[in-house]
């Protein structure tokens, strides 16, 4: 089941790796749009596209079409061109020119001419129909036709100051509104290219380069097919000869380079941008080609080629025997050929030793003397790759596992190798750190330097080849992918499948591919293909040399690709910014009314890099925020001032340093942040003065409570002074007026009791004589338990500080009983230095904070006066287990009597 299931984890790595290769890994960009037909760019990098439904903007990152944000029709247009500073043109295939301002967003419909081509200069638009050429001035907009009607116009082009119009009858050159023929050939067919010299222009079989100044004219009769011609600053011509794009130098119009594109095809039109990148334009898509790889296209049909130095030149082994390379073109070596085999042979492997070249084929294996030229087979059979090691050659065969020859070409005992080996098809044979690695058809063996044998990995692809990075062994497959060896165990990497060869530099890995060549660091998630060698294939022993170029061979020829990356990517921009009701391009800031959302779009305008580029973002000195995609996407924001800083970096790299716009959403002032700061204040105003009012409210009513207290104690002694006069009188009489008389004492008595207590009167009583008449009305209480625990010393307390303290300690007992509903009370009151420590606990249900905040009791007043008058406040706690409170008073001790005799002797006690 494990594995079975990094089997799975295997196939599904594989999987993301072609969907990303496919995705980012080529610079051919596919989109729905169809019939492209030009392109061109502004100052600000973005380039555009002539479609079937309108004009796309394109940033690198984003496509925009023109007619989303403007009154642009959106038709099928045939050409498109800008002219600084921010101006475009574009013509549509129907009918009618419109001018495009990039600032404004404005489109003006100038004619409703059905132009095939446009071109501009400082002064005038031409415009060039099927048989007519107009001429719009763009200052005064007033047209003009400078030449007659034409059996056919095929091209036309404009520099600074001049424009140049092929017909069917010759090249013309326009100067302002004059008209000069500066070549009378009948054209049957032809392009034309305007430069800042003259113009190039390709008519019926040759090409032909016209100074303006000089009045001269360059003819190069060998250039017989060419379309799509772009000039390329300074001196360079790009142009399609039977699908092959070609590169020429304008003033001799000598070819410099031929084949630029890895294969012929159809293109509807070339286009340099302003990095002199060449891009090549199909009917739905585009592509850069790439100027990093140079081919020189390998004549014949040959798919496997190999390719090695002999000598300082050159070599090459295809498929058809051996070749020497140089400066672009290869020589076959027929003498050699035809001593290997005269019926042809494929060539797998060549490497020198000394004056000699051990070459391997489909054959066998031979050894050439590189001064008499002559030619020995020391091995019959298919060898599929060779290596020398310690002076001994080893073969890795097809059929017959590893065979090894000495120098002098006598075969070596090899069976103690091949035993070992799972299948007889070996690919590779290498010694890497001491240890010799044979990749097979099912797996990888190593062998130490005692000869010790280890299966170092089985797969069901073939091992093909391994390599060191580091300390890091690697080991590529014909069909599962890339490995590596991490703490004894063999773990995926994300790349291609098809495997054939790997080199090292530094800290850099090499695969040769079915489909290019990619690049492999050590801190990499996966491969990345090198740009411009997509397209091609490559064999073992296809690899030349690796410096800052790569010189290798594919099954095209022998291509030269530029190793070093750009270690710095161009500092990020935006692009765009859309609201929900405007876009801004290329915006230096912005204020825009109160919106729902913003889609601000970032690029860096690298139209060439294939690597994964991670972006962030932050608002107003907040914490960075990674997107996914350049994208910001900004909701909901409050009218203000605004800062958004934004950062850009390729995998494994550091973070650019930040870009900051600044931006301003407008609104009304009420929906500002400082009007919500305002907001805030005012709640919290509002807040403290409620609550201020309530406190105060409350302390009003404890007051007027406290004041109602006093008056029905003051009324409460009046009635009962009348019922003690009554009941006095009534007990004076018979039986019933006794009766009658005790029932008013009775009231007298429950009138003054609370009144009594208020005010703590222990009557004759001292203190602790009254704490245990109040342990025993609690003991008579049912439900309830207590326990008082009094130690108070023999020392005599004031009067007033007894009766405080009874009063204190009645209260909180009695709010016990009314209030908590609990089943035990404990008292503790004990002399602790100089001061009385008072506690009664209970176990009730306790008391909230709003109850005690809001207690309107008179027990809460009495306790709270008295323990201001001692200025140490009572302290109450209170949870769902209870109740308790904590009183505190100073010792004050009654003043001894002094008897008389004591007085008297001290009055005459002599000095």
């Amino acid at each position: 089941m494990i594995g079975n299931n990094n089997k799975m984890d295997t196939i599904m790595n594989k999987l993301l790796f072609l969907i990303f290769f496919m995705l980012s890994s080529t610079y051919c960009f596919a989109f729905n749009m169809q019939h492209l037909n030009a392109a061109t760019q502004d100052n600000n990098k973005n380039i555009y596209f002539s479609s079937h439904d309108g004009v796309y903007r394109f940033d690198g990152s984003h496509y925009l079409n023109l007619s989303s944000i403007s009154i642009l029709p959106k038709r099928w247009t045939s050409d498109v061109i800008f002219q600084s500073p921010g101006y475009l043109y574009i013509a549509y295939k129907d009918k009618e020119v419109w001018q495009f301002n990039l600032n404004t967003l404005e489109a003006v419909k100038l004619s409703d001419i059905a132009a095939r081509k446009l071109a501009v200069n400082n002064t005038y638009l031409f415009m060039l129909a099927r048989e007519q050429l107009t001429l719009l001035d763009l200052e005064t907009f007033e047209v003009t036709e400078p030449l007659g009607k034409k059996d056919k116009m095929f091209d036309v082009s404009a520099s600074a100051n001049h424009g140049y119009i092929m017909a069917n009858d010759g090249v013309y050159v326009i100067n302002n509104r004059s008209v000069r023929l500066i070549d009378d050939t009948h054209v049957s067919d032809g392009e034309l290219v305007a430069t800042p010299y003259g113009v190039i222009y390709f008519l019926n079989d040759h090409m032909t380069s016209y100074s303006y100044l000089n009045d001269i004219k360059i003819v190069n009769d060998d250039i017989t097919s060419a379309r799509h011609l772009r000039f390329s600053p300074p001196y360079f011509l790009y142009y399609v000869d039977r699908g092959s794009i070609n590169q020429a130098e304008i003033t001799q119009l000598s070819v410099l380079q031929k084949g630029i594109n890895s294969h012929p095809q159809a293109y509807k039109d070339l286009f340099v941008d302003d990095e002199q990148n060449l891009w090549a334009l199909d009917v739905n898509s585009f592509e850069v080609v790439s100027s990093k790889v140079r081919l020189d296209r390998l004549s014949i049909a040959s798919i496997y080629n190999v390719i090695a130095t002999v000598n300082g030149k050159t070599w090459i082994g295809s498929d058809n025997g051996l070749y020497i390379y140089s400066d672009g073109h290869y020589s076959a070596l027929n003498n050699l050929n035809q001593q290997i085999s005269k019926l042809g042979f494929s060539v797998t492997a060549l490497q020198q030793e000394g004056d000699t070249l051990f070459v391997t084929t489909n054959l066998g294996a031979y050894a050439i003397n590189l001064t008499t030229q002559l030619v020995t087979q020391f091995f019959k059979g298919y060898v599929i790759n060779l290596a020398v090691i310690n002076k001994q050659i080893y073969l890795s065969t097809n059929d017959e596992g590893v065979q090894i020859f000495d120098l002098a070409l006598s075969q070596l005992d090899s069976g103690y190798i091949n035993k070992f080996l799972s299948h007889k098809t070996a690919w590779a044979t290498k010694n890497l750190g001491g240890i010799l690695y044979i990749a097979n058809e099912k797996g990888l063996i190593s062998f130490n330097q005692r000869g010790d044998a280890s299966i170092e990995l089985e797969k069901y692809a073939p091992i093909a080849d391994i390599q060191l990075l580091g300390n890091t062994l690697y080991a590529a497959t014909y069909g599962s992918g890339l490995f590596r060896k991490i703490n004894g165990q063999w773990e995926s990497i994300v790349s291609p499948l098809y495997i054939n060869e790997l080199h090292s530099l530094s800290q850099e890995l090499y695969l040769s591919t079915n489909h290019g060549i990619h690049k492999f660091s050590m801190d990499d998630a996966y491969t990345n293909l090198l740009e411009g060698t997509g397209d091609h294939s490559f064999t073992p022993n296809g690899i030349l040399s690796i410096s800052d170029k790569i010189v290798a061979v594919s099954n095209q020829g022998v291509i030269r690709v530029e190793r070093k990356k750009q270690e710095t990517i161009p500092n990020s921009r935006i692009s765009y910014i859309r609201t929900n009701t405007k876009t801004y391009l290329n915006p230096e800031t912005l204020k825009v009314n109160n919106s729902g959302w913003l889609d601000i779009a970032l690029t860096n305008y690298s139209y060439t890099l294939s690597d994964h580029i991670n972006y962030q973002y932050r608002l107003n000195m907040s914490e960075w925020h990674d997107i996914p995609t350049p994208l910001i996407q900004l909701n909901k924001l409050n009218p203000d001032n605004y800062t958004l800083e934004y950062r850009s970096k390729v995998n494994g790299g550091m973070w650019s340093k930040p870009q900051s716009f600044n931006f301003f959403v407008s609104g009304p002032w009420y929906s500002s942040n400082s009007a919500l700061w305002f907001y805030a204040l005012i709640l919290i105003s509002l807040f403290l003065g409620v609550a201020s009012f309530v406190f105060f409210w409350l302390q009003s009513f404890h007051r007027v409570f406290k004041s109602h207290q006093k008056q029905l104690q003051r009324e409460g002694l009046s009635v009962a002074a009348i019922n003690l006069a009554n009941g006095i009188d009534l007990c004076g009489g018979d039986q019933i007026m006794v009766c009658k008389g005790l029932d008013k004492l009775k009231k007298a008595h429950e009138i003054l009791s609370p009144i009594a207590n208020s005010h703590a009167s222990l009557g004759q009583n001292d203190l602790a004589t009254a704490i245990d008449m109040l342990h025993i009305k609690c003991l008579s209480r049912d439900g309830i338990k207590s326990e008082f625990n009094i130690t108070l010393g023999n020392e005599v307390l004031t009067k007033q500080l007894q009766c405080d303290i009874y009063a204190v300690l009645y209260h909180a007992v009695e709010n016990i009983f009314k209030h908590a509903s609990a089943t035990k009370i404990t008292v503790h009151l004990n002399k602790i230095g100089n001061k009385l420590i008072l506690q009664v606990l209970d176990n009730g249900k306790g008391l909230s904070m709003f109850t005690r905040s809001i207690n309107f009791g008179l027990g809460y007043y009495v306790m709270n006066s008295i323990a201001k008058e001692y200025k140490l406040p009572i302290k109450r706690s209170s949870s769902s287990k209870g109740t308790k409170v904590v009183a505190q008073f100073p010792v004050i001790l009654q003043p001894k009597k002094i008897q008389k005799s004591e007085l008297h002797t001290s009055k005459y006690q002599p000095n």
